[in-house]
């Protein structure tokens, strides 16, 4: 609320210097239009003022199509991209398009932007290489990676990430050796961390080290958001020790940090020293009591579960389900349904785990001749409704 009253009265003060200048400029408008982009005004209200403005350049067009973007308004984006003068277009305004496009999936349409324009640049290639690959078209992508004459971190990490998201991790590792060699931009954390999340995923070990002493040579060992990869990465190896290294060695934690090393202790079964951890952590959100929650859950100790549930000061359907399958799991169909209609009665909507586990109580009620219970009924009566009721 703070915020939103800041917003508002530095708009209505810089309205008030807009009203009383004498003459304005294109490049006074255009100012003045960013100000209403940047404040909590609704779209509609600054599309209002873009439509009165006396003079428009490139500038405006590419400021108001990238707020109906923002707005997840493609269609109007679309309608404004269709009305701007050619000399406007490129690259900036299609830029904005196509990439409003690949937001919301519209491939085909980002394609027939792309194809249309007559100068592009490194930012519609690299948008593009990124919409192929989340496309799963990842050889398209890469034929227009190679008719690029030039490339940034940027196109590199795009093509990079379209192999790895891909499942091609040695042709993704193959083009960051690539990468090392050929370009001579300097090598971002974003890059490293693609290629270290690809290596925990696909359990390569032997280029997960590699990887990670080419971070500390680079001096990015101290940067949180690669130490929390990094952390991630040795816990898909099994390696809670290569973890806590890590975690020990970062000089500056956030709460993914802590939640990392918290979940690679839990699933690796040692859930003492996670709690303890979780204990220790400075900041706790669902994450974190969900972790722990897990652990408790499969180790089958239903008292404490429910105790940790009861203190989450905000509870998701994660939370739910955990707390929910631990008395599947435990043979108490009935604390089940209690559980499952107080998280309906919460308003929380059940996830497909959730039905999963309310599938197998239910099973589990008819082996056992349980149907009959007032308590089964109701539950029973939730968990056929329409999912679009829940």
């Amino acid at each position: 609320m703070r915020t939103a009253y800041s917003q508002n009265k530095q708009l209505k003060k810089a309205h008030e210097l807009f009203d009383e200048m004498p003459e304005r400029s294109v490049a006074s408008w255009n100012a003045m239009l960013t100000a209403y982009m940047r404040s909590r005004v609704e779209i509609d209200e600054i599309f209002n003022f873009f439509e009165v403005m006396p003079e428009r350049n490139s500038v405006s067009f590419a400021a108001m199509i990238t707020g109906f973007v923002n707005a997840g308004r493609v269609d109007m984006a679309e309608g404004l991209y269709n009305r701007t003068p050619m000399v406007f277009r490129e690259p900036v305004c299609s830029n904005v398009l196509i990439n409003g496009y690949l937001k919301v999936g519209k491939i085909d349409d980002a394609v027939h932007v792309f194809d249309g324009m007559v100068k592009k640049d490194i930012v519609s290639c690299s948008a593009m290489i990124g919409g192929y690959s989340k496309n799963g078209r990842v050889i398209k992508a890469r034929e227009l990676f190679d008719t690029m004459k030039e490339r940034n971190e940027v196109t590199w990490g795009a093509m990079i990430d379209g192999y790895m998201k891909n499942c091609c991790f040695e042709e993704g590792f193959d083009m960051f050796l690539r990468m090392r060699r050929e370009c001579d931009v300097r090598l971002e954390p974003t890059v490293l961390t693609i290629v270290l999340e690809a290596c925990g995923r696909f359990s390569k070990c032997q280029q997960g080290y590699q990887v990670h002493g080419l971070v500390s040579r680079l001096g990015f060992e101290f940067d949180v958001f690669l130490g929390n990869s990094l952390i991630t990465m040795y816990s898909r190896f099994g390696c809670v020790d290569g973890a806590k290294s890590v975690f020990d060695s970062m000089l500056k934690k956030d709460v993914i940090s802590w939640n990392s090393l918290i979940s690679a202790f839990v699933q690796s079964g040692n859930l003492e020293e996670g709690y303890e951890l979780f204990k220790r952590a400075p900041e706790k959100d669902v994450v974190s009591w969900t972790a722990v929650i897990t652990g408790f859950c499969e180790k089958g100790s239903t008292e404490k579960c429910v105790d940790l549930f009861k203190m989450i000061p905000q509870k998701d359907d994660v939370a739910w389900t955990a707390i929910i399958s631990s008395f599947v799991n435990k043979g108490k169909y009935e604390e089940a349904f209690r559980w499952f209609i107080e998280m309906l009665r919460s308003g929380v909507r059940p996830n497909p785990l959730t039905l999963s586990s309310m599938l197998s109580a239910s099973a589990g009620m008819a082996m056992l001749n349980q149907e009959d219970k007032g308590c089964i009924s109701k539950g029973c009566r939730y968990f056929m409704m329409p999912v679009w009721v829940l």
